[in-house]
């Protein structure tokens, strides 16, 4: 865990924050209703990202990181879960699909329950059956 974080400092990526920390709530709430004006059939169809390009390189090393993060935090440190799955939802957003986005919408969805957000936490993780 300590060196996925530092890797991940090292890429640029910011502390990743505590379910109790109050911009981590405002950034979900924005996030939220992203995915609430963003149609079934939009998220299902995101296109894969397939550009070759350093910055595309760079999100698909941080997206893996996240991914097997998000694995230890389960069992290391949940509180940080939150942030970790909402980080690889909004490149998935930003940048489209990589092999671990619908890893990261099932968790954020699970996130999402876990909050009291029960309809779009199921809803979200639909797409990762």
């Amino acid at each position: 865990m300590t060196s996925s974080l530092g890797v991940l400092s090292q890429l640029g990526e910011v502390t990743l924050r505590d379910m109790g920390d109050t911009s981590l709530h405002t950034d979900m709430l924005v996030m939220n209703r992203t995915l609430q004006n963003t149609s079934d059939d939009v998220i299902l169809n995101m296109q894969e990202n397939m550009t070759l390009n350093m910055t595309s390189k760079k999100t698909v090393s941080i997206m893996k990181l996240l991914a097997n993060l998000l694995h230890v935090l389960h069992f290391a440190k949940p509180s940080l879960l939150g942030d970790t799955s909402l980080k690889m939802v909004e490149l998935t957003m930003s940048n489209g699909l990589v092999s671990s986005s619908p890893f990261a919408i099932g968790c954020y969805g699970e996130v999402l329950v876990a909050a009291g957000n029960v309809a779009e936490g199921c809803r979200l993780g639909m797409y990762h059956e």
